[in-house]
């Protein structure tokens, strides 16, 4: 099994942060092989940016992602640049705010709005992250709050979980 995670948005998103809280997160506990890699214009904010989390139960000889299984688009340009290199019947997460798509398998979250009403609108990646671990089997929500809590202090934590689980919420209505 090889299960290969890309996130794309704007520098300044979190795209990284979000991807390293996931290749923390994923499987804890499950016995498999995690890879995270990056890259990113030289801007410092909002130029091109994309996370990968590669996810293995046998060694990773390749660390990048070719044909994504499961794709975070966070704004319009990484939704453009990267949407033609994700495989047929592959989980698509949009931040829909930011994101046109008339593609109706694809998951859409308005992160940028609910971060915004929450007054905090730098955790639109915590936000879809809380949603990508609705939707990935193996991610235990457990597990990425706990990264969660490990990674920042009280009460920037606090912030992040309120919008971790305001993703995963958002998301559970939507399947059920």
């Amino acid at each position: 099994m090889r299960l290969n995670v890309r996130i794309a948005g704007a520098g300044g998103q979190g795209v990284i942060l979000a991807s390293v809280l996931l290749a923390k997160g994923y499987g804890i506990g499950e016995d498999y092989n995690i890879a995270q890699t990056q890259s990113y214009g030289p801007e410092a904010r909002g130029g091109a940016c994309k996370a990968e989390v590669v996810v293995s139960d046998e060694k990773i000889d390749y660390m990048k992602v070719e044909k994504a299984d499961v794709f975070v688009a966070l704004n319009q340009a990484g939704y453009d640049k990267y949407i033609d290199t994700v495989k047929e019947g592959a989980i698509v997460l949009v931040n829909s705010t930011l994101v046109e798509t008339r593609e109706p398998s694809y998951y859409k979250i308005e992160a940028t709005k609910i971060a915004e009403d929450m007054g905090k609108p730098y955790v639109v990646n915590i936000i879809a992250l809380g949603a990508l671990t609705k939707l990935l089997p193996k991610v235990h929500f457990s597990a990425v709050e706990e990264e969660i809590k490990k990674n920042f202090s009280e009460t920037i934590a606090e912030i992040n979980y309120d919008a971790f689980e305001r993703g995963y919420e958002e998301i559970a209505k939507q399947l059920a």
